[in-house]
């Protein structure tokens, strides 16, 4: 038998990964953080706990700040629920601590600046530090709104450039690598591809047409010797799932596992491909049918006034789906565009931009319940001031039913990634989709069991144990085949809906242990694994890895809001003292790349102009260098008078 493969199809591998690490940075670990020293700055990391690799990177980060002697570390860790739950609550601005946490985007450039760094993302995903900026929240629109990037590429990517070169003066966050998404299976599976996202591992690995992706079990042959003229149907797929699901509910969860398991059950009116095209699913097609060269100030006169509460936020249980722009909120009372007024301004014509979607008939969701422009926007009222409320109306303006199998969806203003952000909504039923998210959250622990239209069942769950999922022999792909996609070209044995009978979720958070029980044959497959054993699964002929550079990345935040961490000084000079190649090396062993710019691969398309002469223009504001780091630590120490 040969070996398991190092790469995937698309290229991503180790060796070129290490091209360029070599040894500089490296550094040796000190001893005891957190003691008694005469540093003169006192710092808190806060970190995940079950994540082995990003606490030894953590425990590296903290070594390299004591070696100056300007630095008390401390370093608290929690477990993954938890510590998820304390970072996302917005008075964790005010702690002054430095979180390190992970980020999955998106295909698209907002999503690796505007998730972290814009002001309304505080308290959701993942702008952790309270960041508030108001030059940088313009730049961000800027990139992305108005007809100006809409109609030209070049003037978008151009903007990002000027975004990325922002953020590396400021440094409101520190982005140390780019992952590998790293897929680990017995021979046992065969046909699998691994999706640079996490939370669509799976659900992409079973079944995603628009690539000719689709995986099987086969006990009898190893998957190097199989072809698609070779796929079995039936079998049982056992996952290693990495963190128990805070939740089944699309519009009140942020974490990815979380996304993971609502993604066997629910679909989207599009999906995309593993380069980031987007096919329309759900949606027969769908048009572009007007663009208008409106801004947020041409919907003043449907904008109603409300309060602003002693937190200064507005008071109204409505979604805002505009606030006006040239409010100031010193003056207590602020103009708001909510639902109800918003589609007063479509009547009228005012809007930024009107997508169509033309919805494939006889699509049934698991409770017998037809799909409908009535589910499209029901859910899309469902999104109204959910834990992704800010992510999903920073573009949607209306969701408008224009027949029985047409709707219409409407961004707010000329938005350059609304074609993908518009449809992204998980389609719920109506029986589910007036769940108010609060009391009744769409949970099988809470007797809630979850209704879509995808190609599993919820079947049962044993929290912080497993999940367990049937496959939905009415699956509409199956009853209408796979040649009903216009945009089908793959061989015509290519199945019509997956061929695994049954996925049994085993959550596992601890790496090691995870890793043993694909060992000791109680998984088939799994992610997320130490770095330190991937490399005897590469070498071993029992196992395959699969691996793609992910559309993430990992970062540190820094308390921007408390002293002295407001001066950008303090930021550059920690940030001088990351040190990337050996956090790559020494604790990732390889399986990553450090991230030089905050652009993963896979977004560089429409956010740079030119990925090489932005990593050489970037990169020495992020190399590890002492010597730059004590001269700006030792202007801060002056200033505040830290002896």
């Amino acid at each position: 038998m040969s070996k398991g493969p190092t790469h995937t199809k698309h290229g991503i591998t180790r060796r070129r990964m290490l091209q360029g690490v070599g040894a500089t940075g490296v550094i040796a670990v000190s001893g005891c953080l957190g003691g008694d020293t005469d540093a003169p700055i006192d710092v808190r990391l806060e970190v995940n706990s079950d994540n082995d690799d990003r606490v030894q990177m953590v425990d590296l980060i903290a070594s390299s700040l004591e070696e100056t002697g300007y630095f008390d570390v401390e370093i608290e860790d929690y477990e993954w629920n938890d510590y998820t739950a304390r970072v996302m609550d917005p008075e964790y601005a005010e702690n002054g601590y430095v979180p390190c946490i992970g980020l999955s985007g998106t295909f698209n450039p907002e999503s690796f600046c505007n998730a972290l760094h814009h002001s309304e993302n505080h308290g959701q995903c993942c702008n952790l530090n309270g960041i508030d900026d108001p030059e940088l929240d313009g730049m961000m629109d800027d990139a992305r709104y108005g007809t100006d990037v809409v109609e030209d590429t070049d003037l978008r990517r151009e903007r990002y450039d000027e975004i990325w070169e922002y953020l590396a003066e400021e440094r409101y966050s520190s982005i140390t690598h780019f992952d590998l998404v790293a897929s680990v299976m017995t021979t046992d599976v065969h046909g699998f591809s691994t999706y640079p996202f996490s939370e669509s591992l799976f659900s992409y690995g079973l079944y995603a047409p628009q690539d000719e992706q689709v995986m099987w079990i086969d006990e009898s042959a190893h998957p190097d010797d199989t072809d698609l003229s070779d796929l079995e149907e039936g079998g049982t797929l056992r996952i290693g799932a990495a963190e128990n699901p805070d939740s089944f509910d699309p519009p009140y969860s942020t974490d990815t596992t979380s996304t993971m398991v609502q993604e066997f059950v629910f679909e989207s009116l599009v999906r995309s491909d593993v380069d980031g095209n987007l096919y329309p699913w759900l949606a027969e097609s769908y048009d572009l049918l007007e663009v208008n060269d409106v801004d947020r100030t041409d919907y003043e006169e449907y904008m109603i006034t409300v309060d602003l509460n002693e937190d200064g936020l507005p008071e109204t249980d409505e979604q805002i789906i505009v606030q006006h722009p040239g409010d100031d909120p010193a003056d207590g009372e602020v103009r708001v565009l909510t639902p109800e007024e918003a589609a007063d301004a479509v009547d009228d014509g005012v809007f930024g931009m009107q997508f169509r979607y033309d919805i494939r008939e006889g699509i049934e969701f698991t409770n017998g319940e037809e799909l409908t422009a009535e589910h499209v926007v029901a859910t899309a009222e469902r999104y109204e001031n959910s834990d992704l409320s800010a992510q999903t109306y920073d573009s949607l303006l209306h969701a408008r039913e224009v027949d029985e199998y047409t709707v219409d969806l409407y961004a707010q203003i000329p938005d350059a990634e609304a074609e993908r952000e518009l449809p992204g909504l998980a389609i719920h039923s109506l029986e589910q989709a007036d769940l108010d998210g609060d009391e009744e959250v769409l949970d099988p622990r809470e007797d809630t069991e979850p209704i879509g239209t995808g190609p599993y069942v919820f079947d049962e769950m044993s929290d912080e144990q497993y999940v367990e999922y049937v496959r939905n022999e009415d699956y509409w792909v199956t009853d209408h085949g796979v040649d009903s996609f216009e945009w089908f070209d793959g061989p015509a044995d290519f199945p019509d809906g997956p061929v695994i009978d049954r996925l049994e979720l085993e959550i596992v958070p601890d790496n090691s242990t995870r890793s043993g029980a694909l060992q000791d044959d109680e998984v088939d497959i799994t992610y997320g694994l130490n770095t330190e054993d991937l490399d005897g699964y590469d070498d071993s002929e029992d196992y395959v890895v699969d691996a793609i550079e992910a559309g993430g990345y990992e970062y540190i935040q820094y308390p921007m809001n408390v002293e002295p961490w407001d001066d950008d000084r303090l930021r550059q000079a920690v940030n001088h003292l990351i040190p990337r190649e050996s956090i790559v090396e020494n604790v990732l062993n390889g399986w990553a790349r450090p991230a030089w710019t905050d652009l993963p691969e896979l977004a560089e398309e429409n956010g740079t102009t030119d990925a090489a002469a932005l990593e050489d223009d970037i990169r020495p504001y992020n190399e590890h260098d002492p010597d730059a780091a004590e001269a700006l630590i030792e202007e801060v120490i002056e200033d505040y008078d830290l002896d």
